[in-house]
C-alpha cells in the first residue's frame, strides 16, 4: 500500500509516520510511505503519473489547503482508489463532505486514530470482492 502524508509541519509528519510503522510492524505489514511539505508538491507528484492509496492531509497549510488539494485529486481518483483522511484542529467537519474523506480526525492524533484508519484500508484491500 501506498501512503501520502502532506503536512507543512515536518514533526507532523514524523508523527503520522512513526504510528503507521508502529503499525506496519505490529501485523507484519510493509508500506510505502512519501511525505510532502505542500498540497502543490503531492499535486505534482500526481501529475508526474504517482498515485496513492491513502493520504493524510493537514488542512491548514501556507498556499493550498488540504480541501484545495483533495478536490484536484478527486478529479482524477474516486474514493475508492484514493482514501483521504483529513488531519484538522478545526471543528467543521462539514465542509470536507464533498470530497468524500475516509476519515476526519482530530488533532493531536494519537496512534489509535491512525490505527484505525490503517485497520479500515487494510481490510478493505484484504476482503474478496464476492464477500
Amino acid at each position: 500500500m501506498k501512503i501520502g502524508i502532506c503536512d507543512d509541519m515536518p514533526i507532523l509528519q514524523d508523527v503520522i509516520e512513526s504510528y503507521i510503522r508502529a503499525y506496519e510492524k505490529q501485523k507484519g505489514l510493509s508500506f510505502q510511505i512519501n511525505k510532502f511539505s505542500s498540497g502543490e508538491e503531492l499535486i505534482n507528484e500526481y501529475e508526474n503519473g504517482s498515485s496513492y492509496d491513502l493520504l493524510f492531509l493537514d488542512q491548514k497549510m501556507k498556499e493550498l489547503t488540504g480541501l484545495e488539494t483533495a478536490r484536484q485529486i478527486r478529479k482524477h481518483h474516486s474514493p475508492a482508489s484514493c482514501g483521504i483522511v483529513f488531519v484538522t484542529s478545526s471543528d467543521n467537519h462539514y465542509q470536507f463532505k464533498a470530497v468524500q474523506p475516509l476519515k476526519v480526525i482530530a488533532k493531536p492524533v494519537s496512534m489509535e486514530t491512525i490505527s484505525e484508519v490503517l485497520n479500515t484500508v487494510t481490510n478493505r484491500e484484504t476482503t474478496p470482492i464476492n464477500a
